[in-house]
């Protein structure tokens, strides 16, 4: 009977990561749903005409600006998410990219929310991915298409969005109560593939 406990307790630790997943997939789908219905640069969003970006006249499309760099061409990217509704912070994320529009594309995200702390990596040279959440790092490279897409389709959405940027400062759009903030952008900043990889 002693012999199977350490068996137990792998098998209830792969369950708990399992269902953790589940539950960030469709947390992680809400949010897409959200984030591409509210994206102001798109002028095909018929969704919702009237979200535009703070400063911005309505009906207008914003013109990006090579003031902080060019967002589409970049291949490196870093840059803070902060999502409120109703005045009520939902959760804060940092994203960072590298060799972004290539195969060998990398992603870490460092995300807190109401699910706690959470780190993801994808690393597309490796075609690996890794969570760390509760303390602990679990290797989720058998759901690695499924994960990368949801986080890719987020990442889009923001890199989307900041094609209206400034160049400077933060950049901020709402729609009703719903706020999405999007701060300390860094276009092609040096970032070592180490931020990619768990080891």
């Amino acid at each position: 009977m002693a012999t199977n406990q350490p068996e137990n307790k792998k098998s209830n630790k792969k369950m708990i990561a399992i269902l953790l997943i589940v539950i960030l997939v469709v947390v992680a789908v809400g949010v897409a749903a959200y984030l591409l219905s509210q994206n102001p640069a798109n002028p095909n969003n018929g969704d919702n005409p009237t979200a535009t970006p703070t400063g911005t006249p309505s009906g207008s499309t914003p013109t990006p600006t090579s003031t902080g760099g060019d967002i589409e061409g970049a291949s490196s990217l870093k840059y803070s998410v902060s999502q409120t509704e109703n005045g009520v912070l939902q959760g804060t994320y940092t994203y960072q990219g590298k060799n972004a529009g290539t195969a060998n594309f990398m992603m870490r995200i460092d995300a807190t929310d109401s699910e706690g702390d959470r780190t993801f990596i994808f690393n597309g040279a490796q075609r690996k991915a890794w969570v760390y959440a509760s303390g602990e790092w679990t290797d989720i490279s058998d759901f690695y298409d499924m994960q990368y897409e949801l986080w890719n389709t987020l990442w889009g959405a923001y890199t989307t969005n900041l094609q209206a940027w400034s160049g400077v400062g933060d950049y901020t759009y709402t729609d009703g109560a719903n706020t999405v903030r999007i701060y300390d952008v860094s276009v092609n900043p040096a970032l070592p593939d180490s931020l990619f990889e768990h080891t």
